[in-house]
């Protein structure tokens, strides 16, 4: 029986390019591989982040925009 980590290994290289692109970063990845270290069987595991923020104050009003990137790896069948 394949553990699902060893799975997870070999998806996250072969996808390293397209989540570069996306903005997922290295933390994101780290905490996932930790989670799925600690359960191997796992189902899913999931995180988020927010990679960029921009905030800008002026005249009473503010203006606020983050981008905020989710990494969720999961079974199917």
């Amino acid at each position: 029986m394949k553990m699902h980590k060893e799975e997870y290994e070999k998806l996250m290289l072969k996808f390293a390019l397209e989540m570069s692109e996306v903005g997922v970063t290295k933390d994101i990845r780290n905490l996932i591989k930790a989670k799925l270290e600690r359960i191997p069987n796992a189902i899913s595991a999931s995180e988020s982040e927010v990679t960029d923020r921009f905030v800008y104050r002026h005249g009473g009003y503010m203006i606020e925009a983050k981008r905020t990137v989710e990494l969720i790896v999961k079974t199917c069948k």
